[in-house]
């Protein structure tokens, strides 16, 4: 599956390593409902997907990135999601981006700690590429089974969102390798998988939900495709 002239594997975060643990709208709802009265969770639900697919979407990620204006991305996404966030205070987006960015906030899938085994044993060198800020550094720091990998990009330090071309090109750049010596495991064929092959990578797409199976609408026939990690070798 890892094509033979690898030698540094990146996984995507969210979705193809760790998930939130609850969910992130759950976590919206739950943390916000100490600082408002009577919200109604199917509310909150409809108002964070739609918010949330606003200000991260492909457009968007053609703009540079900072740690600053991850911060105004995110108070974006609490704002749009709780029209009752000024009556709430700072101390409710505070407490939300602290939440997301605790370790005990995010759960590491069971196939991850027995493929991380596999491929240092091999001897490649494993790597973590997100859409995050400098929180994922100290989520992987914490983590006995994600601190292993040797390398951590996040889109705050790169400058740049997937699927935007600098995300990849970044790392490249600082890895020193040729392109073609990097492949990236991801959960979405639009933001981690076109991107990498774009960038001259190996692209492997993690299905968890099966989806390519009964997905006519992707194409994916020159695409490799897993939906576990325990089959990637």
């Amino acid at each position: 599956m890892i094509a033979d002239n690898i030698k540094i594997v990146l996984f995507d975060a969210v979705g193809t390593i760790i998930f939130p643990q609850p969910s992130i709208p759950q976590a919206y709802f739950d943390i916000a409902s100490r600082y408002i009265d009577d919200l109604d969770q199917q509310q909150v639900l409809k108002r964070f997907k739609d918010v949330f697919s606003s200000v991260f979407n492909a457009e968007n990620a053609r703009s540079p990135v900072t740690e600053a204006s991850t911060v105004i991305a995110w108070r974006q996404v609490v704002e749009g999601t709780f029209p009752e966030y000024k009556a709430a205070g700072d101390d409710l987006f505070q407490e939300l981006w602290n939440h997301f960015a605790a370790s005990e906030s995010w759960g590491v899938y069971d196939d991850v700690a027995g493929c991380f085994e596999r491929l240092l044993s091999r001897g490649f060198e494993l790597g973590i590429a997100s859409n995050f800020d400098s929180r994922l550094e100290k989520i992987v720091d914490s983590n006995p089974v994600l601190n292993q990998v040797q390398h951590v990009f996040h889109s705050a330090q790169l400058g740049w969102n997937k699927p935007a071309i600098g995300f990849c090109a970044g790392i490249t750049q600082r890895l020193r390798i040729a392109a073609n010596r990097i492949a990236l495991i991801g959960d979405r064929l639009d933001n981690d998988i076109q991107p990498a092959l774009k960038a001259g990578w190996q692209g492997i797409w993690i299905d968890r939900t099966a989806v390519g199976e009964n997905d006519n609408r992707a194409d994916c026939s020159d695409i490799s495709r897993i939906i576990t990690l325990d089959s990637l070798d």
